[in-house]
């Protein structure tokens, strides 16, 4: 649904977004199976427990009176009121009671039915029991003893067998196989329809579109969906590779792109407000912060700016996981913020000789709300702040650490990141205004895992925005090889540097100089640790 505002008055329309509904479909398709089998058990249940089957024997009786050679028309209506009367008797209680004294039971089981045949002389007698035996001998019991009844009621009157009873093959009401099949198409059409409408009727953000009618803020920005599993094998395994951009053949250009985008609004702002510490939110998790916060910060670096990546996540850290970063004890943040690292021992890592740097954690640490309440938090960043051009901080979901209301305090600029299809509208307009109430400046919200419209040109073609959206050009993108060298190619690797006289021939990388043993930018009184010579140092270490 959308909110409309029309002459002052709000009207909800319900909006269809087909790939929400198909992912539903999806994640509860299980659930669907399940209806079904509950509809087959039902079944069972019902042949089993409830539906009880019943067998019937039936005779045929012919009726003829003893009237002599008179008129043959005569004698058929004079029958045919009689086999009347003896269907009549045939059901009385002292002909079922004198059946069941002939075959030596207390009772008469089952139950004795006659019916006369219209226009004829003829009417059926039948039993029907709960079993194929009794109905039989129950039968043959009232054919043995309807002479003492019958020729008291008439005496003019020949009864003859015309149809001796058999026993019973199968049950004279079976369940009806229609039934069985409506009753399984009824459980799936619930199943599914219901599926459908919670759905369509979830308040959530389904479409860049409908962004504006349901939230109160302004959207900075929107990123596409992009497949985490390319393969089938990896689907089976359930094996997902990050989604980093230059960093992956397998990231399409348009993915790639949206993060430029979003990384050259970012360098707007900071020269517009001179803000360079940004804090990534997200209200609950798995709504892609953590991505986000990755690739805005390896997009900026990209483009030649010194930014350091800055992981406040303390309960479930997902940076180190995106980059492949192993435990460092002289580089783990935790333990610089909680005082068991001094600072001039820490060491800022940096990323493959980029100008990305990753003050991170690899484990979860307790006591984050402390270190913001001693001010350790807010004395580290004023010390950094004048040696990066941006500042990525990657937060904890507001619903889950209290603390980030502190930390949107202590940044300059808050953005928000909204997955679509995942957290209730209601859930995230709070988030907006707690972070507006708190007097910090906030830059807008980030819609995430954007679907392209649903179309057939955007399923098999090209989408609305012209990029090609099928399997086979999502994995590589158009230049998605060599998407890892920037805007202009392979020569933007050093060329980029040049516009910047004080780098030199290869920028701020030139034989590591001017920024510590590695050539990064450390904290005070520290030192900085590439990532790759870090690792190796350590694995030499271990040998030894």
């Amino acid at each position: 649904m959308a909110n409309a505002k029309t002459n002052g008055k709000t009207e909800r329309k319900i909006v269809i977004e087909w790939h929400s509904i198909f992912r539903d479909l999806r994640r509860n398709f299980i659930f669907i199976v399940m209806s079904v089998l509950i509809g087959l058990m039902g079944i069972f249940i019902m042949r089993v427990g409830i539906y009880a089957p019943e067998y019937t024997s039936t005779a045929t009786l012919v009726v003829s009176a003893k009237i002599g050679n008179a008129n043959p028309y005569a004698n058929l209506s004079v029958s045919s009121e009689m086999a009347k009367v003896f269907a009549e008797v045939f059901v009385q209680p002292s002909m079922r009671s004198r059946a069941a004294e002939w075959l030596g039971q207390g009772s008469f089981r089952g139950s004795l039915k006659a019916e006369a045949i219209n226009g004829t002389n003829l009417f059926r007698v039948s039993v029907t029991s709960d079993s194929p035996e009794f109905s039989y001998h129950e039968l043959c019991a009232v054919l043995e003893v309807y002479p003492e009844i019958s020729d008291i009621v008439f005496e003019n009157a020949v009864i003859d067998v015309i149809k001796m009873p058999s026993m019973a093959n199968s049950p004279s009401n079976p369940m009806p196989r229609a039934n069985s099949a409506a009753i399984l198409m009824i459980c799936l059409i619930v199943s599914v329809g219901g599926t459908c409408a919670i759905s369509i009727l979830r308040d959530t953000v389904k479409t860049e579109a409908s962004f504006p009618d349901k939230i109160d803020a302004k959207l900075f920005g929107s990123v596409p969906h992009e497949r985490k599993r390319q393969s089938i094998i990896g689907f089976i395994r359930r094996k997902k590779r990050g989604l980093l951009v230059n960093e992956s053949a397998a990231v399409s250009l348009k993915f790639s792109e949206c993060f430029h985008h979003l990384a050259d609004k970012l360098a707007y702002t900071h020269r517009m407000t001179g803000a360079k510490c940004f804090a990534i939110l997200s209200v609950a998790e798995n709504e892609g912060k953590s991505t986000v916060a990755a690739n805005i910060a390896l997009s900026l670096a990209s483009k030649g700016n010194r930014v350091l990546l800055f992981d406040m996540d303390q309960k479930k850290p997902a940076l180190y996981k995106l980059f492949g970063l192993k435990y460092m004890a002289d580089a783990e943040l935790g333990n610089l913020l909680s005082g068991k690292l001094p600072p001039r021992d820490f060491h800022v890592r940096r990323y493959k000789k980029s100008s990305l740097f990753f003050a991170v954690n690899t484990r979860a640490h307790k006591g984050s709300q402390r270190w913001i309440d001693n001010g350790t938090v807010r004395r580290v960043l004023t010390a950094v702040r004048d040696q990066f051009d941006y500042i990525i901080v990657d937060t904890a979901p507001i619903m889950v650490d209290s603390a980030v209301t502190e930390i949107i305090q202590i940044v300059d600029k808050n953005i928000l990141v909204v997955r679509t299809d995942t957290v209730p509208v209601a859930m995230i307009n709070d988030a907006v205004l707690t972070v507006t109430n708190l007097g910090s400046s906030f830059a807008g919200c980030i819609l995430n895992d954007v679907y392209p419209e649903f179309s057939l040109a955007g399923q098999i073609g090209f989408d609305e925005t012209g990029y090609y959206y099928t399997r086979h050009y999502g994995k590589y993108g158009k230049y998605g090889k060599y998407g890892k060298y920037g805007k202009y190619g392979k020569v933007s690797r050093y060329g980029r540097y040049s516009r910047y006289g004080k780098y030199g021939k290869y920028g701020g990388y030139g034989g590591y100089g001017g920024y510590g043993s590695y050539g990064g930018y450390a904290f005070p009184d520290s030192q900085t640790e590439d990532t790759e010579n870090a690792e190796k140092k350590s694995s030499r270490g271990k040998k030894k």
